[in-house]
Parts: structure tokens; C-alpha cells; sequence
């Protein structure tokens, strides 16, 4: 769009409010690189807050777009979620350098029980497969109920079975009588 054009929608505006909440409309809907998206991601990854990085550097996103991404794009939402628990290291790295200024006396040692508490539970609600109170093991299921059934149908009938060599090798241990 040209100045002129610009500056005749402008005119246009009936009050001084519209005027400005125009511009800022036009200021605020700047679409931003992919390179700029990761130095954002980056500095979420270092440690700071979002809000922090999008309130106080002015080359960064407002709040609304960042989350208009990351409802709209997963990508970025996965990227935006591997950043955090990142921060959430940051936050762990942390409390090493909050017992070393205990110990040099720099600090009270109220004072570094409190933040070796926030900085912990910080930790664990960013990285909480790492640093969580709640541990939990998936485990993936190669064969249904159903198939290792009809596996021991088949031994039962005495028909060939597509058994592993492990459970093979306890058939045979188990006809020679042996333990193994």
C-alpha cells in the first residue's frame, strides 16, 4: 500500500481513537520470518518467559500473535514445547548457582531454601518428564490377547506355531525334562 493511499484511509477516520487503532492494526499484523520465530524460540529455551520476551524486546511478537501460532500451527506449538522444557533446565542449572551463593555466603540460606524450592517447582511444571514427581513408563504391545491365543491354540492342537525362539526353547527344555 502506498503512503498516500495510507494516509487517505486515514483522513477517513472519524475520531482520533480509530486513527490510531487503525495504525496499530497495520503496525501489529507485520508478519515475522521463520528465522525470527526461532531466535523467539531461543530465547524462551534460554530461560526467559514469554511474556518477558514479548513485552520488553521489540523486535519479538506480541503475546496474541505468538499464541495465534501456536493454536494454528503444530509445528510450532512442538518447537514452543521442547523450548519450555528447556527453560525448565535453565530453572534446574539454577539451583546449582543458588546453593553455590549459600555456601559463599552471598545469600541467606532462608533466602536459597526459597528459591531452590520455586526454582524446583518451576522445573518440574516445564520438564516434568525429567524433573516431575510423577514418573510413568508407556509400554507398547507388539501382539493383541488375541494372537498370542490363538498362538497357544496351536501348540495344543500340535500344529506348527509361530512362536519366538524363546518360548521355542522352553518346549523343548520342557520335553527332555531339563531346567533351564
Amino acid at each position: 500500500m502506498l503512503i498516500v493511499d495510507l494516509l487517505k484511509i486515514v483522513i477517513e477516520k472519524e475520531s482520533l481513537t480509530e486513527m490510531w487503532g487503525f495504525l496499530l492494526g497495520i503496525i501489529m499484523s507485520r508478519k515475522y520470518t521463520e528465522k525470527e520465530w526461532i531466535e523467539f524460540l531461543k530465547r524462551i529455551g534460554e530461560g526467559r518467559s514469554a511474556r518477558d520476551v514479548c513485552g520488553n524486546d521489540k523486535d519479538m511478537p506480541t503475546w496474541r500473535l505468538v499464541s495465534d501460532k501456536l493454536n494454528s500451527d503444530t509445528g510450532f506449538a512442538q518447537r514452543y514445547a521442547m523450548a519450555m522444557e528447556n527453560r525448565g533446565q535453565v530453572y534446574a542449572d539454577k539451583i546449582t548457582d543458588t546453593v553455590n551463593d549459600m555456601l559463599n555466603g552471598t545469600i541467606d540460606y532462608n533466602q536459597a531454601r526459597v528459591a531452590i524450592d520455586a526454582l524446583k517447582w518451576q522445573s518440574s511444571k516445564l520438564a516434568p518428564k525429567k524433573y516431575g514427581d510423577v514418573h510413568r513408563m508407556e509400554v507398547k504391545h507388539e501382539a493383541s490377547y488375541l494372537d498370542a491365543l490363538k498362538e497357544v491354540s496351536k501348540v495344543v492342537d500340535g500344529e506348527e506355531s509361530t512362536l519366538d525362539n524363546a518360548i521355542r526353547t522352553r518346549k523343548k527344555s520342557a520335553e527332555n525334562n531339563t531346567i533351564q
